[in-house]
């Protein structure tokens, strides 16, 4: 996902203050003090200026990120709906190529309840409605969707599922919607803690790359979610950092 960077005006500006204060500094201390301080200073800005670059390039070629996701369910069936950007040509090799907007519905129907040939929906987002007819997932037995819209965390959404006899509908959940880092920040923090990893997939200043930040549950630790930052380079390298969204902490990095 493309995105502005603001970094290089706020750099310019913090030089433009250090000459400032250099020179205010060598008229009270001498040059010695101004030399030390100002080698000190620099290594300090190169060092962030490379972590930033890192993390603009790895932000630049994400080929899936899932921003926002809700979830409900009732008696009979468990409900998840979530959204993002995801490149249009979906495969994981390394090249992230256009980007566009997804959302997903699934319906996990209990395995007592007997269902039609055809299974519709109906999804309100606000006050925007959707309707279609669901395409079954072989794969875990679930009934999918994509209405192809980004949605915002805040948006209210009510999902309803039509087979034959069975009609049942629930309102969702936003999971993410208070937590305290959102993507771009647990993008960061994984880009930092992998920084020598992944800093061997840029060649020429250019990431040969692709990321994707998606949202783990976890069933088994009170339903617990957490955000999945997973770096794939056209080589064949491939890491991924788990990240719980509240304390900021790194709950597990590793090699795939």
């Amino acid at each position: 996902m493309k995105c502005i960077n603001k970094n290089s005006t706020l750099k310019v500006l913090f030089f433009i203050f250090i000459r400032i204060f250099l020179d205010i500094l060598e008229y009270l201390c001498g040059m010695k003090r101004k030399f030390v301080l100002l080698s000190f200073i620099f290594v300090f800005l190169l060092g962030g200026c490379g972590s930033n670059r890192l993390y603009d390039m790895v932000l630049n070629n994400i080929a899936e990120v899932r921003v926002a996701l809700w979830e409900g369910e009732t008696q009979d069936m468990q409900v998840s709906f979530i959204s993002g950007y995801r490149e249009k040509d979906y495969v994981v090799n390394g090249y992230c190529t256009e980007p566009i907007e997804f959302g997903v519905l699934t319906f996990d129907i209990d395995e007592d309840i007997v269902l039609g040939d055809v299974v519709n929906y109906v999804i309100s987002i606000g006050t925007v409605r959707y309707d279609g007819v669901l395409e079954h997932n072989p794969y875990n037995d679930t009934y999918v969707c994509d209405i192809l819209r980004f949605v915002n965390s805040t948006d209210v959404i009510v999902a309803k599922i039509i087979a034959g006899e069975f009609v049942d509908s629930v309102e969702l959940s936003s999971v993410n919607l208070d937590w305290s880092m959102d993507y771009r920040e647990a993008l960061r923090l994984a880009v930092n803690e992998m920084r020598e990893e992944i800093g061997v997939m840029v060649e020429n200043d250019i990431f040969l790359g692709e990321c994707y930040i998606k949202i783990l549950n976890d069933e088994d630790v009170d339903n617990s979610h957490y955000w999945y930052i997973n770096f794939v380079s056209r080589k064949g390298q491939n890491y991924a950092v788990i990240i719980d969204p509240n304390s900021s902490e790194i709950m597990a990095k590793k090699t795939i």
